[in-house]
């Protein structure tokens, strides 16, 4: 096959339009608005492999990190949780909860005894 030979273009668009079903929408949905990411990036994180995707964080970051993203994303949860029929009062609990968490964190280097409760998370 020689590449120096002009090929015709395809007529039409490059991309489709697919119509998804409602409960892939709705994960969708719910994926972008609890990341904090727009529907197209939900889509194209939910087709990506799961390898090398983890973030290793320590049990307060985490706590931060979904403290801070409910916080950000409190009206469109709301707007999920409403829209689908659940109480959203959950949401502001959840808020709450971490944020109660947070505050009342004990400083590093206690004494957790390590060897009798496991390091946590895997690294």
């Amino acid at each position: 096959m020689c590449y120096l030979i002009p090929m015709p273009r395809p007529r039409g668009p490059a991309t489709e339009m697919v119509r998804l079903p409602v409960d892939v929408a709705r994960v969708l949905r719910r994926r972008a608005a609890t990341a904090d990411i727009t529907i197209a990036q939900a889509a194209r994180q939910l087709m990506l492999s799961k390898k090398g995707a983890r973030q290793d964080l320590g049990l307060l970051e985490h706590v931060e990190w979904l403290w801070s993203r409910l916080r950000r994303r409190q009206g469109d949860l709301h707007d999920v949780f409403d829209g689908g029929g659940a109480d959203s009062r959950v949401i502001d609990r959840a808020i709450n909860t971490l944020a109660q968490l947070r505050d009342e964190w004990p400083d590093e280097g206690g004494d957790y005894d390590f060897p009798a409760h496991g390091a946590g998370q895997p690294m």
